[in-house]
């Protein structure tokens, strides 16, 4: 038997978990931005490597939005931001330093870590817009549906967010340098595929989504659906 939620409107819910799921995205978003610098060869079609973990963050992205709300994961997103760009420099000030006697592989650690300012930009840029945009229309599909129809909220956000996605990193990365059919079509290869992973774990996403608001014990909406349907106990404004 589902348990009985208590429904949370606002920010005054204070969550226990999610301390976790915040250290995940951080982890995601470095894991991402670190497989950015290669693309691998699947079926004779070129796909960045990041697509890789991305089903990860597919089924993070979604719980977030899902059981936290836009306004939370809008927070939590600005500090992994920061912390993404404090790595990118960071990694760019170590690679332009002078190696050691002993340290023989730092033409090899150049050649791997050495990015350039525009793909940097164009990866941190597509990671933060994606993830906001995909946690912004979950949040109000929740709040319009009062939590109805999941699968379709979670499908239309990602697949929204991710041409948002496609047009920020390979437009950024590469507009100028490479041909603009290559462009639409790595575009296109990478929309298709993250699709494809998002419907193939959608049932999982949906069991683990309603297990964490079982264990938290609150149905979260960042505003009270209009009509009224949702349960009448309320924390917050």
């Amino acid at each position: 038997m589902a348990r009985q939620l208590v429904v949370a409107v606002g920010d005054t819910w204070q969550p226990k978990l999610l301390p976790y799921f915040a250290m995940a995205m951080v982890a995601l978003m470095l894991i991402t931005n670190v497989l950015n610098l290669k693309f691998i060869d699947v079926f004779g079609v070129s796909v960045i490597g990041s697509q890789v973990v991305y089903v990860f963050s597919l089924i993070l992205a979604d719980i977030m939005a899902e059981v936290y709300g836009y306004r939370r994961v809008r927070r939590l997103l600005y500090v992994s931001l920061g912390c993404l760009v404090a790595y990118a420099v960071a990694l760019q000030i170590v690679v332009n330093l002078s190696p050691a006697k002993s340290f023989t592989t730092d033409a090899a650690f150049r050649t791997v870590f050495a990015q350039t300012p525009r793909i940097a930009f164009a990866s941190i840029s597509a990671y933060f817009v994606t993830e906001l945009v995909n946690s912004f229309i979950m949040s109000r599909l929740k709040i319009r549906l009062s939590a109805r129809f999941f699968y379709g909220r979670a499908t239309l956000s990602v697949g929204l967010a991710q041409i948002v996605n496609a047009a920020t990193f390979f437009g950024v990365a590469f507009a100028g340098v490479m041909p603009w059919s290559a462009i639409l079509s790595a575009g296109a290869v990478s929309w298709l595929t993250v699709m494809a992973c998002e419907l193939i774990v959608l049932p999982l996403t949906k069991r683990i989504a309603t297990g964490i608001k079982n264990a938290e014990g609150v149905e979260h909406y960042d505003r009270a659906p209009p009509d009224g349907s949702a349960p009448t106990t309320q924390l917050g404004r």
